[in-house]
């Protein structure tokens, strides 16, 4: 998919230098870090679900499953 985005000024030079540190291009670098932040920010959501389904004084049945997503995640 061909998405145009625009960035700070001040991030361009930066992206270019840790895209040849890596050995990448601009693009491939810039999808590697998006899917981290998009994967960090899942784990994030599913662990604020878990907060949601825990009681005081009990635990939800949901609680496993949420946990056993979060680790299931982990792998992709």
């Amino acid at each position: 998919m061909r998405v145009t985005v625009h960035i700070p000024d001040n991030l361009g030079p930066k992206l270019k230098d840790a895209a040849q540190d890596e050995g990448m291009s601009l693009s491939a670098l810039t999808a590697k870090a998006l899917e981290a932040y998009l994967k960090q920010r899942r784990k994030k959501k599913s662990g604020n679900r878990l907060l949601d389904l825990i009681h005081p004084g009990s635990v939800s049945p949901e609680v496993w499953d949420e946990l056993e997503k979060g680790r299931l995640d982990d792998r992709a």
